[in-house]
């Protein structure tokens, strides 16, 4: 098999088998005889949760992480943020001609090896190859499905005023350690990205039932993005102080130093929570008991009111946190 990756790669011929005998069969517990146009899954009781989302971020590999871990992490976390269990994902790849074959397989193991260490599985996937100039190396498309316990409801126009807001960990890691990457940022100690799969750590939550009226995971447009859009899907204000937000220093230093609002960086790896007033403590309690919710944080509150997100500062003032408008920080998951 050639070194890079070649058009003939996605022509659908021996080329292609080759591809998926070397780099993909072997990582995703797969071989040629179990290959069809779809995956057979097993039913099981409980609603169908299904998700599907694109990875695109440059470069492919930061510190944490790579687009591989990315894409399974980022589709595993959507489905735990409707309260499922995730069963199974599938991942298309389009690949860019003249990539290198080793960057493929490391990538292709790094998928694999999370899929191993969670138990769920890769069931299916494609591989398309384009021009070289036309993918930027490599894009990964997934798709995720996971069963909804009946009594689990995370639907954010459940949220009501009083209740409490948490997010389970520090925010904005992920954006600034692809940020600091990119323009070679040194602040002191590097940040790593906070790329993990936090169905464990959300299922912690299932024995609240109720109380939990919804969670999201902060990605694009970051912690900001999530309140204003809870506030817009509840018709509540959704109060934050921000001396309760957990930024590491690293980061905050480094949004001062460009002008950047940690609210508005990706997250990876955390979760924000809307849980009712008298079980606030206790979802505190069982996010921390999880390592992936060591920094856990109660962070602000709803109020009834306009919609909208209010920043009470460390000066004691208000500001209103709006929904971020322009790029940020582009290519960034």
């Amino acid at each position: 098999m050639a070194d890079r990756i070649l058009l003939a790669h996605g022509s659908g011929g021996k080329a292609t088998l080759d591809l998926l005998r070397e780099v993909f069969y072997p990582e995703f517990g797969l071989t040629a005889a179990e290959a069809g146009d779809a995956a057979v899954l097993r039913a099981a009781a409980g609603r169908l949760a299904i998700t599907t989302d694109s990875f695109v971020i440059t470069p492919l590999f930061f510190p944490g992480g790579d687009i591989g871990k990315l894409a399974f992490c980022g589709t595993v976390n959507d489905l735990a943020a409707v309260g499922a269990e995730p069963v199974a994902i599938t991942a298309a790849f389009i690949i860019e001609e003249g990539l290198e074959v080793e960057v493929l397989k490391k990538i292709a193991k790094s998928l694999g090896e999370m899929a191993r260490a969670t138990g769920i599985p890769v069931v299916a996937g494609d591989t398309k190859v384009v021009e070289k100039g036309k993918a930027d190396g490599l894009f990964i498309t997934t798709t995720g499905l996971g069963i909804v316990p009946e009594d689990i409801d995370y639907n954010p126009a459940r949220i009501k005023p009083g209740d409490v807001l948490l997010v389970s960990g520090t925010i904005g890691d992920h954006g600034w350690c692809i940020m600091a990457l990119r323009e070679g940022i040194d602040v002191g100690t590097p940040v790593t990205s906070d790329c993990r799969p936090l169905h464990r750590l959300v299922g912690r939550l299932a024995p609240l039932r109720g109380a939990v009226r919804t969670v999201r995971d902060a990605t694009r447009g970051g912690l900001g993005a999530v309140l204003n859009e809870w506030a817009l899907q509840s018709g509540a204000t959704m109060i934050i102080r921000e001396a309760k937000i957990p930024v590491r220093e690293e980061v905050r230093g480094g949004c001062r130093l460009l002008g950047l609002d940690p609210l508005y960086l990706a997250n990876e790896g955390k979760m924000v929570v809307a849980v009712a007033p008298e079980k606030a403590e206790e979802a505190l309690t069982l996010l921390r008991e999880d390592p992936d919710g060591k920094d856990a944080a109660i962070i602000g509150e709803v109020a009834a009111g306009p919609a909208r997100v209010v920043m009470v500062t460390e000066w004691g003032t208000e500001r209103i946190v709006p929904l971020p408008r322009g790029e940020i920080v582009p290519r960034i998951c």
